[in-house]
């Protein structure tokens, strides 16, 4: 089944992937904390917040997008846990990291262009 997809929906779509990151950053938050303390229930609550809120939005983007594409541009979580990593957790930048993310970048690319091309 070919989907009209516009630019509008692919920022949408990777939006909702921003928020799913944001998931892994708490969770690591929350894995410091002792185990079962307020702030580590906090954490987690939060944790199962951000999810509620991606599995909704998500649920809407889909209707947009074909499945297998749709699920394809999952990998840009890895971009996103590239910042939050460096800015959040101040972690180190390699080439093999900045190589590997625009390998995905450039997979969701082709994967995007060849979807626009079929509609």
């Amino acid at each position: 089944m070919k989907k009209n997809v516009r630019w509008k929906d692919i920022l949408m779509l990777q939006a909702v992937f921003l928020i799913y990151s944001a998931s892994s950053v708490v969770s690591k938050f929350a894995s410091g904390k002792e185990l079962f303390s307020l702030e580590f229930i906090l954490f987690y609550g939060l944790d199962v917040l951000i999810l509620g809120i991606y599995a909704l939005i998500w649920q809407q983007v889909i209707k947009k997008f074909e499945l297998s594409v749709a699920y394809a541009n999952k990998a840009v979580t890895l971009i996103w846990a590239l910042v939050w990593g460096i800015f959040i957790f101040h972690e180190k930048i390699t080439v093999f990291k900045v190589a590997g993310i625009l390998l995905v970048m450039a997979g969701i690319f082709i994967l995007n262009s060849e979807e626009g091309k079929e509609s």
